[in-house]
């Protein structure tokens, strides 16, 4: 028994690993993918607000292929639909390089959006299924967190790259790195298939109507929608605001990268503190916290006080990543279809994270960019309430 034991769990480690990888992978070569269109935008002669087409373009294919992920997930598995992902956008990475005019740069960013849009709602629903229920705050923490560190590293080289070859050249570089990644992993999993096996006999067969039907899961999503609506956007609009405080143009970069500290921490942290304290606790406290510090960052002018609070608005704003997920995941439980029932929630936080940068900027353009700070977080003082009815509901 102890052998048949410690057999079972490298196998769960060794799924963790392989799902780390592919998230490592995913979450930087995403953010490398828009890192491009400065360098695209000033070859091509792309106006702003093309730009902004692309990225829209892009991010809202997370929403529309929400549902199929989770579908797809249940008929070929998760792992395998996640490397078939990175070998579609490994193609967009390289046709990207190749690109003329702005017509091909909407077609390999919508292609480059099909691999990276399915990606969080399977690798979510591994994490769900593969982990411990005392354990899965701290896994989906643990999760999230190393997308961040894909996002620090792969970006900070693309620029080294970029300043030495040129951008079209690196473009086709991490391409060939994505597609190469793609088929070693592939290898991996064809010649150990019993590391990657589900458990599906747990899974109880239901539709995506049913899903929504299911009180707790709903209030779980209402929750994942408002935390989307105060969060998401906060990274796109602090540069603004900063600018507004007087803040050198040239030190953006550093005050980017004390939220994404932020982000890390976050994860890390309020992930662990829900498998001890529990899901709407922590995340009714963050919620309220992340409010209180929105509303004292956009009225301070101290750089020090700015530094501070972007390091506590990275950890609220994203560290509740983990604890969404994990009400989801709890919601979930009596079923088992994880893959599905995170397809719905993608599906509709995934709106919440589309509709916000439109909102934000049109309250930023009428009654000035201090007003989107409030708005976030008013947002983020709602989402607790949804949080307090699923700690209610049985």
């Amino acid at each position: 028994m102890k052998i048949f034991s410690r057999f079972s769990i490298f196998h769960l480690s060794s799924n963790f690993l392989t799902l780390y990888v592919l998230h490592y992978l995913n979450d930087g070569f995403d953010a490398s993918f828009i890192l491009l269109l400065p360098f695209i935008a000033k070859e091509l002669h792309l106006s702003l607000t093309q730009v902004g087409f692309v990225g829209t373009l892009s991010n809202s294919l997370s929403v529309i292929l929400a549902l199929p992920a989770g579908y797809i997930a249940t008929k070929i598995g998760g792992i395998k639909t996640l490397v078939l992902a990175l070998f579609v956008y490994g193609l967009a990475y390289i046709g990207t390089g190749f690109s003329p005019n702005y017509f091909w740069i909407l077609l390999v960013f919508i292609l480059g959006g099909v691999g990276f849009g399915v990606f969080h709602t399977i690798g979510f629903a591994l994490i769900a299924r593969w982990s411990i229920k005392e354990e899965r705050g701290k896994q989906m923490g643990n999760f999230t967190a190393i997308g961040d560190t894909g996002k620090i590293s792969l970006t900070a080289v693309l620029t080294f790259i970029i300043i030495l070859i040129g951008w079209r050249y690196t473009s086709m570089l991490y391409g060939i790195v994505a597609i190469i990644a793609a088929v070693f992993i592939s290898f991996i999993i064809f010649s150990r298939k019993e590391h990657f096996v589900t458990k599906a006999q747990q899974t109880k067969e239901i539709n995506f109507v049913e899903i929504l039907k299911h009180t707790k899961f709903l209030f779980a999503t209402i929750t994942g929608f408002f935390d989307c609506l105060a969060s998401s956007s906060l990274f796109m609009f602090l540069p603004f605001l900063l600018l507004k405080r007087g803040v050198s143009p040239a030190f953006l970069g550093s005050f980017a990268a004390t939220f994404f500290i932020g982000n890390f921490i976050g994860k890390l942290v309020l992930g662990r503190f829900t498998d001890k304290y529990g899901t709407s606790k922590v995340f009714i406290t963050a919620e309220i916290l992340m409010g209180l510090f929105i509303f004292l960052f956009a009225n301070t002018s101290s750089f020090l006080l700015i530094i501070i609070f972007s390091i506590i608005l990275g950890i609220f704003t994203k560290g509740t990543v983990a604890v969404t997920n994990t009400m989801v995941s709890e919601a979930s439980e009596h079923h088992g279809n994880f893959e599905k029932a995170f397809g719905v929630n993608e599906f509709i936080t995934s709106i919440g994270t589309t509709i916000a940068p439109l909102i934000l900027g049109l309250l930023s353009d009428k009654f000035g960019i201090v007003s989107a700070f409030y708005a976030m977080g008013i947002a983020a003082i709602i989402a607790a309430i949804p949080a307090y009815f699923f700690y209610k509901t049985k």
